[in-house]
């Protein structure tokens, strides 16, 4: 059986402008192989990146078993500015070769002398079937070390000090304990075979899996300097930086990857956009800097044989061609969970919607997105949209009385002018206070 790991639920709290959020998935264990497209909808600054940072911060956490990037700086006010700590909740679906699982991660994080660092983290499972109860994996606070219900004081001596030396090294890193490198020898020795797997389906397949594709990438774009392709093969899931400016250099590893990518692109590209794909020109090997080899090479974009630079295309081109390997991902494998931010920047509207409404029916991955473009409201279900509110304390909704023949995108417009929802989801702006600004503010110049 395949193993299938799938989002249930995101709770926020004191994280940036949230001091409360909470979104859940319409998933369940019956539908695993079939496709989440949850779209986060609001104004400015209410709350929907937040939520691309929370899986962002789940990323580097449950990373801290291998290739590890630290917790943000503090400089990055990630903690809500009247609170000390904030903290994540992530539920989780878990099929795999032993049964159904419903799993939870918490992790609360403070501000260090640098950086964010977690204060509190506990994995806790329970088995899909009625009367079972949450059991508790692994804990960890400031006080106490826990695996399974026997704390620290409970375990022997050699045990003790290895987890207690893991647990300084784990803060020294601004690293999770439960998923560093270090704990693993010690939970594959206490834990079960089934309570084993668990952790692995979290910090191997699903971390595998989860690719965030935030707003400084996309921005790369905007400024034409660097594009970040998107990479969802079956060996290799991440993000590698192409210079739009010229030639590019790369270790001759990721170039061949580079090259994998593009045939799997243009596979679908051509189908979106009519007669364009994407040739990769070698031009030489050569020695890096750091010894190893490496391949100077350009992207060149290919319009019934008439071949141009890359970079000559526009900023939606670019891009859909830096996310189509992940949207490939989402539509072909259950397990994939894809965030991105801003999704509709620079693509044409009716083309996005066509292409979410596609994996949205017929799809089998996971896709969270935030976006501004109302025309995704026309083609997807309601129980897969969320909006932001003005309440911090109730950061999002889903709309109500929303009827199936309903147009979600009427209703929405109607909502910020007329109200009528549980919470207010448009901090109206006054036509005339905004009149008044400009006089004002060409004044100053005058």
């Amino acid at each position: 059986m395949e193993t299938i790991v799938k989002v249930r639920r995101l709770v926020i709290e004191n994280m940036k402008n949230v001091e409360f959020g909470e979104i859940q998935v319409q998933t369940a264990f019956e539908t695993l192989t079939q496709s989440d497209v949850v779209g986060l909808y609001g104004q400015n600054g209410s709350g929907k990146t937040t939520v691309v940072d929370a899986f962002e911060l789940l990323k580097r956490l449950i990373s801290s078993g291998g290739f590890m990037k630290k917790l943000p700086r503090n400089d990055k006010h990630i903690i809500h500015t009247e609170n000390e700590r904030a903290k994540l909740t992530f539920d989780f679906f878990v099929r795999n070769t032993v049964g159904e699982f419903f799993l939870q991660y918490q992790v609360e994080l403070a501000r260090g002398e640098e950086r964010l660092y977690p204060v509190f983290e506990q994995l806790s499972y329970r088995e899909n079937a009625p009367g079972k109860r949450m059991k508790v994996l692994v804990k960890k606070d400031e006080m106490h070390l826990q695996i399974r219900t026997r704390s620290l004081e409970g375990m022997d001596e050699k045990i003790r000090i290895s987890m207690m030396v893991t647990s300084h090294l784990a803060e020294r890193e601004n690293a999770s304990f439960i998923f560093h490198k270090e704990l693993k020898p010690i939970l594959k020795d206490r834990l079960g075979e089934l309570e084993w797997q668990l952790i692995e389906n979290i910090a191997v397949d699903f971390n595998r899996d989860l690719l965030v594709i935030n707003n400084a990438e996309v921005g790369m774009i905007l400024t034409k300097y660097i594009m970040p392709f998107s990479v969802y093969l079956d060996k290799s899931h991440g993000v590698i930086p192409y210079d739009l400016s010229g030639p590019a250099l790369l270790p001759k590893p990721l170039y061949e990857t580079l090259v994998q990518l593009i045939k799997q692109t243009n596979e679908l590209l051509s189908a979106i956009i009519p007669s364009l794909t994407i040739d990769i020109q070698e031009i030489t090997e050569q020695t890096m800097d750091d010894g190893k080899l490496g391949v100077r090479f350009e992207f060149l974009s290919n319009r019934n044989g008439r071949v141009l630079p890359l970079r000559t295309e526009s900023e939606g081109i670019l891009k859909i061609i830096s996310i189509l390997s992940a949207l490939i991902a989402v539509y072909n494998k259950p397990n994939a969970c894809i965030v991105i931010d801003e999704l509709d920047s620079g693509v044409f509207e009716y083309l996005l919607g066509e292409l979410l409404r596609i994996i949205d029916e017929t799809g089998q991955g996971q896709l969270f997105f935030t976006s501004h473009n109302l025309r995704l409201l026309e083609v997807l279900p309601a129980s897969n949209l969320w909006f932001t509110t003005s309440n911090e304390q109730n950061r999002y909704i889903q709309l109500k009385g929303v009827k199936s023949l309903h147009n979600i995108r009427d209703v929405y417009l109607r909502a910020i002018q007329l109200g009528g929802q549980d919470e207010e989801i448009y901090k109206e702006t006054k036509t005339f206070h905004i009149k008044q600004a400009f006089r004002k503010a060409g004044k100053r110049h005058e």
